[in-house]
């Protein structure tokens, strides 16, 4: 069974990713292929081994260490990605879905694209009739964003990739939400107006607190939107074996504010 190009069900196939839990918990993302091996310590893992398995199974290396082997969820799949580009995390990927109200049908620009781990998420909610249009000024970031998509989602001519500046303009017209990953949105705050129907949606990603100022002083500045809301999203694991039940020792605390306001006509 597929949804959007991914294999969510059934045996494993050859070029799927899965992903391989070490008996300390460690997690690696492979791709299965024929003939591949994957090394350990306590020796190879073989690929032919795992293919034709169901989800869930477990594999052994030569010398009897055992792996857990699953399908990788979103989170498995964006944590274990080797990058060079710095990505939204999945903490604050579902406020965002959420404070956006990214809907099925939507159309949505979003800049910039970074590794794509937002751009899965933004595609997945709007759905085949939706569509989203990612700006990215670097062409490195453009063409990785993109293969990091397609790698995790399959084909999709829904999604456009667009090499070029949005603080220059959005081309786009009647657009239902933006979404913003940059340094200076407030650049781009005049263009977002003229973009978004009325109603619409903007929703800035910012790490500073200088950022989230100078983005709230250009609204009130420019007009033509509501006050913003500003908050950040903090995740704290907590420890549960046995009698022992207490936060664990480190926490996923500020990685950026989200900043949302509305068009109003």
């Amino acid at each position: 069974m597929t949804e959007g190009g991914r294999i969510r069900r059934g045996p494993f196939r050859a070029g799927e990713d899965v992903l391989l839990i070490s008996p300390k918990g460690e997690e690696h993302l492979l791709t299965l292929t024929p003939g591949k091996v994957f090394g350990t310590h306590k020796g190879n893992l073989l690929h032919e081994d795992i293919l034709g398995k169901e989800d869930g199974c477990r594999a052994w290396t030569a010398m009897g260490s055992e792996y857990r082997v699953f399908r990788p969820t979103y989170i498995q799949y964006i944590m274990n990605q080797k990058r060079h580009a710095q990505i939204i995390y999945p903490k604050d990927t579902g406020p965002i879905l959420l404070w956006a109200d990214i809907f099925p049908g939507a159309t949505v620009v979003e800049a910039g694209i970074g590794w794509g781990a937002l751009t899965i998420k933004l595609l997945e909610a709007v759905g085949p009739g939706g569509k989203v249009i990612s700006y990215e000024v670097r062409e490195d970031f453009a063409e990785s964003g993109g293969r990091t998509v397609r790698r995790y989602m399959g084909d999709c001519p829904n999604h456009e990739i667009k090499v070029r500046d949005i603080y220059q303009g959005i081309d786009e017209r009647d657009v239902d939400r933006i979404a913003l990953d940059l340094p200076e949105p407030w650049q781009a705050v005049a263009h977002a107006r003229e973009a978004l129907v009325p109603g619409g949606i903007l929703l800035s990603y910012l790490p500073s607190t200088i950022q989230v100022k100078q983005l709230c002083d250009r609204f009130a500045e420019a007009g033509g939107f509501s006050e913003p809301e500003t908050f950040e999203v903090i995740l704290r694991p907590w420890h549960v074996k046995g009698m022992s039940v207490r936060p664990v020792q480190w926490m996923f605390s500020h990685s950026a504010f989200l900043v949302v306001a509305r068009k109003i006509s």
